[in-house]
């Protein structure tokens, strides 16, 4: 299955959408300049292709339902707001689509959404634009005037996939070993078992392959 992820800050913080779009919209134009010339007629001066936009509509369901995506969905307001504290930040956060080469830095366009006849549940559209990073170009000169060094510094995002680890489960092992062991501590055993949809007693088996949190520095 395909998962649509949102991710923010070097993906500290993430979002995968619970109900996957039904069609995605991709732009990719161009800036072409087409010019009448006399006794040539129309020529084509080719630039290079404007950045790239993606446009599609979902929604945040109030309760899980089998066309989900995974169980433990975010609350419909809360998934909002987070996107809409993203969009005020004016930084560009992360769109991957898992299995597609889609993996851009883009920053959020436009994002209107709305409760219809279904109370509780959100639906929205979003627009998304590539966001290109841009080099800094440094001059540093020395003292006789003479010599100059250039070097070149670009803000870049962490292009590394949103999609969240997984570790498989050895036999005679609970989440809270496991998070001891992967994590670094076991009292994080409940944000496995939320990634994972796995309600108390937390039972886990042999061989079942986990989502898994990041591991805090």
């Amino acid at each position: 299955m395909y998962e649509f992820w949102l991710s923010y800050n070097n993906n500290a913080e993430r979002l995968q959408l619970p109900v996957n779009p039904s069609e995605l919209s991709i732009g990719n134009g161009s800036q072409n300049e087409t010019h009448s010339i006399s006794r040539l007629g129309e020529i084509t001066i080719l630039q290079d292709p404007t950045l790239k936009t993606f446009d599609f509509s979902s929604f945040f369901p109030l309760f899980y339902a089998p066309f989900c995506s995974y169980k433990n969905i975010p609350k419909p307001w809360e998934a909002v707001q987070t996107i809409e504290r993203w969009k005020k930040s004016g930084k560009p956060i992360r769109f991957i689509v898992t299995k597609t080469p889609i993996n851009y830095a883009v920053s959020i366009e436009d994002f209107p959404y709305r409760e219809n006849e279904d109370v509780g549940t959100i639906y929205f559209d979003l627009s998304l634009k590539e966001y290109p990073f841009i080099n800094v170009r440094t001059i540093t000169q020395s003292k006789d005037g003479k010599k100059a060094e250039v070097s070149k510094k670009s803000q870049r995002q962490n292009p590394k996939p949103a999609t969240p680890k997984t570790y498989k489960v050895k036999q005679g092992q609970s989440l809270w070993i496991i998070a001891q062991k992967q994590l670094g501590s076991g009292a994080r055993f409940k944000e496995i078992a939320n990634l994972n949809g796995i309600k108390a007693p937390y039972i886990i088996h042999p061989n079942q392959t986990l989502k898994m949190p990041e591991k805090k520095e």
